[in-house]
């Protein structure tokens, strides 16, 4: 069996950095593919920059590798998410609601907007403790 010997090339912390950075580039490539705004083109691109990153990773000596692009945010602990409460700053929300069809209403949607509107004699019964 022939058995490669590991190359020992140092880089610089600049050069580091940078293949860090499209290496989560890369990773974010991939995430918006799943999610659909990617086409497969650029998500096979991207996965070939990260293949080739985990290929020259495992080259290295387990002891002296760096760590993972983005594990230093990683260790940061979050803040707590109050998704109702962000929403209740006045700020606008990230999603905005679609859209409904502009039009005639269906007979469906007329008949139960007029289940939910109430006679004057159907509001309150006024109670006795109040007149004399």
């Amino acid at each position: 069996m022939n058995q490669r010997k590991p190359r020992v090339t140092r880089e610089s912390a600049a050069e580091r950095a940078m293949r860090d950075e499209e290496v989560l580039r890369a990773n974010s490539e991939l995430a918006a593919y799943f999610k659909g705004r990617r086409t497969e083109r650029e998500a096979r691109a991207a996965l070939k920059t990260i293949k080739a990153f985990v290929r020259s990773r495992e080259r290295l000596d387990p002891s002296s590798r760096p760590p993972l692009p983005g594990a230093d945010s990683a260790k940061t602990p979050k803040k707590s998410t109050n998704r109702k409460a962000a929403s209740d700053g006045g700020g606008r929300d990230r999603r905005t609601p679609r859209r409904k069809a502009q039009g005639k209403l269906s007979k469906s949607a007329a008949v139960s907007s007029e289940t939910n509107v109430s006679t004057p004699s159907e509001v309150l019964p006024e109670s006795d403790e109040g007149t004399p």
